[in-house]
């Protein structure tokens, strides 16, 4: 088997999407999460709900919804965002289990509901941050795309 130097190994393609994603927003990404992530514990303490895992969660899913998906949105030239384009579900991964790990300790250590528990709401929350994030790199292909340098 020999090796192509433009189809990247299978170990290589986390390292080219954190790179890509490394690119994004992040700073408007901290501010879109706290954002979202105050205004639904404001939501719920309207409702009577002291909980604080809950806004958590939903405050990093938006954080790395907006940081890795502004990544894809940029304008300019880059390889490893033409990559993420071209893969937009191996891009997403990344972004993914970032959201997935954050979350699945956020209600591990802030909520009462256990192992498993806190085990969904992070696959739960990952897997929705995958979804979103694959549909934005289609979009991103045709809207802006990166090309290679």
């Amino acid at each position: 088997m020999t090796y192509q130097p433009d189809v990247p190994r299978r170990s290589d393609s986390a390292w080219i999407a954190m790179s890509a994603a490394s690119q994004g927003p992040w700073a408007a990404a901290l501010a879109g999460g706290a954002v979202a992530g105050g205004a639904d514990l404001a939501l719920h303490l309207l409702g009577g709900h002291l909980s604080v895992a809950g806004p958590l969660s939903f405050g990093l899913a938006v954080f790395f919804l907006i940081g890795a998906g502004g990544a894809l949105l940029r304008r300019g030239h880059d390889r490893t965002r033409a990559w993420a384009q071209q893969h937009p579900w191996s891009y997403a991964l990344v972004p993914a289990a970032g959201t997935a790990a954050t979350v699945f300790a956020s209600f591990l250590f802030l909520s009462g509901d256990g192992l498993f528990g806190s085990l969904w709401e992070g696959l739960g929350d990952g897997l929705g941050v995958l979804f979103l994030l694959g549909i934005i790199g289609y979009v991103a292909r045709g809207v802006r795309p990166a090309s290679r340098r």
